[in-house]
């Protein structure tokens, strides 16, 4: 994975306990010391790893970790919108895809790339 300049790169350690099927909230510390830190949800699906903002782009609710919906989506408690972890696309509904992050598995790690004005 390539760092660019307006992104950093954010190891997680322990994701291989992640099962298949799971999505997991992280708060990734913020770059500055007054800045709050961003919550991202890893999700396994398919053996894969993939990585998403936590925040739903409909109002704001906060998508859920623990199982994937009908064991593929993540979803929002709000008003129970469904995201693919793969790509951020909305199913069945009309909203905004979720925002995605390149993400890969290295050691039992993942390993982030983020844009720095996230924080």
């Amino acid at each position: 994975m390539t760092v660019r300049p307006s992104t950093r790169r954010v190891r997680i350690p322990g994701c291989a306990r992640l099962r298949d099927g799971e999505a997991k909230k992280i708060l990734v510390p913020a770059e500055r010391a007054d800045a709050s830190p961003f919550e991202i949800v890893l999700v396994r699906l398919g053996g894969r790893l993939y990585a998403l903002d936590s925040l739903c782009p409909h109002e704001g609710g906060r998508l859920n970790e623990g199982p994937l919906w009908e064991g593929r989506y993540v979803s929002c408690p709000l008003h129970l919108y469904r995201f693919d972890p793969r790509t951020g696309e909305a199913v069945d509904v009309e909203c905004a895809p979720a925002r995605t992050y390149p993400v890969r598995e290295v050691d039992g790690a993942a390993e982030l790339e983020l844009p720095r004005d996230v924080d």
